[in-house]
């Protein structure tokens, strides 16, 4: 099988989910430590602006923006490769800890940030882990009630929604309220996400032949998401 493609370009933000393999459960308190640890020492390394994360016991979302084209599969491979030789040699474990590559989608900040954001904080919500973002440990969401820069970045988007951190993260969770009356939308397959415009520029950028390749779904407000339709997978055109 053919592996998907990456996209990518320089500031692009991205959602992207890492799975164990066979989907077990491999994940608990200690794990969950040494994994955030990781991400921040890659946050670091790659100098990734990191907007939110959360780390559930069988896989990993996260939430970024990146400096160069290059940057996105540098910093993955890192993150995963360092995660599971770590987890490996104090486990004893062996054999391969990811099921396959991780996923990417490339998000339009405009008009899905605080969609994307929502997504992620309401993963162990809707798992019956807690009952509210705030409750679960494992995620960005309490460094971002309290806007702590040593943990997250924070977008512009975010920052303009209010004039100090009580009214922006009162503002983030009315829209929290909002996506969680919505059915869930997973974006692992999906190569993007935004505006119909802003998709059809990604699908541009990238010489993709849509019509033939690609599905493009409604998410409601206006909203529209591409990725590969049912048994098939984008490619590039060949120039």
């Amino acid at each position: 099988m053919s592996r998907p493609p990456r996209f990518s370009y320089a500031q692009a933000l991205h959602h992207v989910t890492l799975r164990c393999n066979n989907r077990e459960f491999l994940f608990a308190d200690p794990w969950f430590e040494l994994f955030r640890n990781i991400v921040q020492e890659g946050r670091a390394k790659f100098s990734l602006r990191l907007y939110n994360f959360c780390l559930m016991t069988n896989h990993v979302h996260l939430f970024f923006q990146v400096k160069a084209e290059d940057t996105l599969s540098k910093a993955m491979h890192w993150i995963g490769n360092t995660f599971s030789r770590r987890f490996n040699k104090k486990t004893g474990r062996k054999g391969h800890l990811w099921e396959g590559r991780f996923r990417s989608t490339i998000v339009e900040a405009a008009s899905y940030f605080f969609r994307c954001m929502a997504y992620v904080d309401l993963n162990p919500v809707r798992a019956g882990m807690v009952t509210a973002p705030l409750e679960y440990r494992w995620s960005g969401h309490r460094a971002l009630r309290e806007e702590d820069s040593r943990e997250l970045d924070f977008h512009p988007v975010y920052l303009e929604s209010g004039s100090d951190a009580a009214s922006r993260y009162g503002y983030y969770m009315k829209l929290v309220g909002e996506e969680a009356a919505r059915p869930p939308v997973s974006l692992a397959t999906e190569y993007f996400v935004g505006s119909p415009k802003f998709v059809s520029k990604m699908l541009d950028r990238f010489g993709l032949e849509a019509h033939r390749y690609l599905a493009r779904k409604m998410l409601g407000s206006g909203l529209q998401c591409a990725g590969p339709k049912l048994g098939g997978q984008a490619r590039m055109r060949e120039k």
